[in-house]
């Protein structure tokens, strides 16, 4: 299994270049990317019911299947399980999924599984050595999309990639010294079954 370990911080559209330039951040090499996401569940949400979520992302010209699971989130720090697949195509793998399904989930199949909603953002990374740790950061700024409307994706990940966990918040603490950012337990995913269902 691996492991994911993230800080997520909200910030306002308008702080992203802030960001950007802090000090600790100058002469760092920024990805963008553009990510398209697909999330699956069955129409009686037993995915979410579950806490787990299923998704598809299109980046470039590659599509890459997802599987977070149940996991814990305290003041913006998260930890979870997550697999990733490369696919040919934007269509579920179900052998690969069988190999990691969860056992509260088996019985679940692709067919019972459907599209629910979207997330479209435009991502900014930088990948940086900080405290003795490595660490992926994250600007994220786009839209959740669902049938029923949409909401604003604005948000920093810090995630670890090794290294000590406290090399996180030492960083977001950096970092927030031009900025105000916000603390966030609410994943891109719950946010999109708050829209489906509400």
């Amino acid at each position: 299994m691996s492991s994911e370990v993230e800080l997520k911080l909200l910030l306002t559209p308008e702080d992203h270049q802030s960001v950007l330039v802090t000090p600790c951040l100058a002469g760092k090499e920024v990805d963008i990317q553009h990510l398209d996401n697909t999330y699956f569940d069955t129409p009686g949400f037993d995915l979410m019911k579950n806490r787990a979520a299923l998704r598809i992302r299109k980046k470039g010209d590659r599509y890459i299947q997802t599987l977070k699971t149940l996991g814990t989130s305290v003041d913006g720090l998260s930890r979870r399980g997550e697999w990733e697949w490369n696919l040919g195509e934007p269509v579920i793998n179900e052998q690969e999924l069988e190999k990691v399904w969860p056992e509260n989930l088996q019985g679940i199949y692709s067919d019972s599984l459907r599209p629910v909603f979207q997330t479209d953002f435009e991502r900014r990374v930088i990948n940086l050595e900080w405290q003795g740790a490595s660490i992926e950061l994250a600007l994220d700024d786009g839209w959740i999309i669902t049938d029923s409307g949409r909401q604003r994706i604005s948000e920093l990940e810090l995630e670890l990639k090794s290294g000590p966990e406290a090399a996180l918040h030492d960083l977001a603490r950096v970092l927030g010294e031009g900025v105000d950012l916000t603390p966030c337990d609410i994943s891109k995913a719950e946010r999109g079954y708050q829209l489906v269902r509400f």
